[in-house]
């Protein structure tokens, strides 16, 4: 068995964790990047069970992703307008003080909000996320470490 994070192969049980809602399996160095997967233990007439609950995440599809700059775009709109954050607020039905927070970028906008934004001011604030091709190594199956891509701040 494979180590989900990094490839190498494990020697014995491995680790169940869970990384960012979902379980996988993980060697020793790998453990602590998730949280052990808990058990429940049940007893019943002197003989202790142990039951792993099996957590499903939901269905998630991530197809369109919020712009880094969506906070000087929404800034730079209302600006345009000659808005206050107040104006703009009202007129998308929402506090002074979320716009407030999306402009300083201390909040992402939920997308009922987002949808709110690109109607009233005519623009795109998210993007599509491009698919990821998985190189896939000569053995075995392709671990975490195989996909996952690394978003570095524009400095």
């Amino acid at each position: 068995m494979e180590c989900e994070v990094c490839g190498k192969e494990i020697k014995g049980k491995g680790f169940k964790v869970i990384v960012e809602g979902s379980e996988i399996t993980v060697c020793p160095s790998c453990k602590d990047f998730g949280t052990e997967k808990p058990f429940e233990r049940i007893q019943q007439r002197g003989i202790s069970v142990v039951v792993k609950r099996k957590s499903r995440p939901g269905k998630i599809e991530f197809t369109e992703e919020l712009l880094e700059n969506y906070n000087q775009i929404v800034r730079r709109e209302r600006e345009k307008r000659g808005w206050s954050q107040e104006d703009l607020a009202k007129k998308i039905q929402e506090k002074a003080t979320l716009i407030k927070k999306i402009e300083n970028k201390e909040l992402a906008p939920e997308p009922e909000v987002i949808k709110k934004l690109e109607r009233l001011f005519n623009i795109k604030l998210t993007e599509k996320v491009p698919e990821v091709k998985v190189e896939t190594r000569k053995f075995g199956t392709p671990t975490l470490g195989d996909v996952v891509v690394i978003k570095r701040k524009k400095s």
